[in-house]
């Protein structure tokens, strides 16, 4: 019921095509977040929006983080993702999350700025921006997907900054990128969170790499992730904490046998 790799020329494009209405629809919401607004607000403008182009169900449901929960403070669990009542003040960062899906092609896409401009906040960002280059050449040189974690969290470490996609759900670096098919034989969507089909797909997976050192569908620090990297698609999301300010991007990176790229260069972070 689901494809993970081996992915045609044409689902590539399909793929890079859905992840550019969510980037469109993320930006959409970032035009209408102004101080006053709350993370509630900016969830449910995402997921209007997400509706109208199409999306009818989601690997997750679109984050918000507004001020300091952009640097996910502790403590912090998966339930501190939902959006709360938080309201955004003058000169806030804020995080947007997505990971809609559209006709079965899962993407998942975030972006962040800053509701005025902000010197430690470009800085914060451009030191996460020099992680797209260098996961990318380790993936390129045949870096273990756990090597390439523990080289970002010990980079972050030393620059003195927090790793805060240790506190994503698994401690993902990265996911793998979906297919859903035979979508007529799909339960309904349940609209309170995780897709039970996708996340239940993504259990099985870490359970078989814990228990028969199978490649996992999750990407991070732990023995699971001791493997070359694997061939499909990859949404990759290093995310750092400094101070009270949260930056983090989010792409998909294509992994072939012989080579990697990812799937789009006209990406928000990089204009």
């Amino acid at each position: 019921m689901i494809e993970f790799e081996a992915f045609t020329d044409a689902q590539l494009e399909r793929f890079r095509h859905y992840q550019d209405v969510s980037f469109a629809v993320l930006e959409e919401v970032r035009a209408q977040i102004e101080p006053g607004a709350t993370e509630r607000d900016a969830t449910r403008w995402a997921m209007k929006a997400f509706r109208r182009e199409g999306a009818d169900r989601y690997f997750h449901l679109p984050v918000a983080l507004f001020g300091e929960r952009t640097a996910l403070p502790e403590p912090w669990d998966t339930a501190s993702f939902f959006p709360t009542d938080r309201v955004l003040e003058a000169g806030e960062p804020v995080l947007l999350d997505a990971s809609p899906i559209f006709e079965g092609f899962v993407v998942d896409t975030s972006m962040c700025f800053n509701s005025e401009p902000s010197a430690a906040h470009d800085g914060a960002m451009a030191d996460d921006l020099t992680y797209r280059d260098s996961i990318l050449d380790a993936v390129r040189a045949g870096a273990t997907f756990r090597e390439i974690a523990l080289t970002v969290d010990a980079d972050m470490s030393a620059r003195g900054d927090r790793n805060c996609h240790g506190l994503h759900p698994e401690a993902v670096l990265g996911h793998r990128a979906v297919l859903l098919d035979d979508l007529d034989e799909l339960p309904p969507a349940d609209p309170n969170g995780f897709d039970a089909t996708v996340l239940g797909w993504f259990i099985t997976g870490i359970g078989a790499a814990i228990e028969h050192s199978s490649p996992s569908p999750t990407w991070n620090d732990r023995p699971t992730s001791d493997h070359e990297p694997a061939p499909g698609l990859w949404a990759v999301e290093p995310h750092i904490g400094r101070g009270d300010i949260g930056v983090k991007w989010e792409e998909l990176l294509v992994i072939e046998a012989t080579d990697a790229y990812w799937l789009s260069d006209d990406v928000p972070h990089l204009r």
